[in-house]
């Protein structure tokens, strides 16, 4: 799992996120979006963006994301997204800038920017 910050437009997109087939339905991957939102927030973010070809309904259903576009994206990241052929669809979160939230544990490893 992976952050990507874009500082220039205050957004972050949350990329990699995988959780084995064995371990679903154990709020793993909910603690994984939480802790990248909480990271997004320090950093001073206001919006993360994730692409998803497999996970969209994932994303909308439980993580919170809705549908974008890809005017969402940031430019240099919507000219990788041109030349990678692959078609994600883009989703959306807004972030409130309360700041961390209270929830179980975080994850103990560190985003990749």
């Amino acid at each position: 799992m992976a952050l990507h910050v874009y500082p220039a437009q205050r957004k972050g997109e949350l990329a990699s996120l995988f959780v084995d087939p064995s371990h679903e339905n154990q709020g793993i991957g909910r603690k994984l979006v939480h802790f990248v939102e909480d990271k997004a927030r320090e950093l001073g973010l206001n919006e993360l963006i994730t692409l998803s070809t497999q996970a969209f309904n994932y994303f909308q259903s439980k993580a919170g994301f809705v549908e974008g576009t890809l005017d969402d994206l940031p430019p240099n990241r919507r000219e990788k997204y041109d030349h990678s052929g692959r078609n994600s669809k883009v989703l959306v979160k807004k972030l409130n800038a309360t700041g961390p939230t209270k929830r179980e544990s975080a994850p103990s490893f560190t985003s990749t920017s």
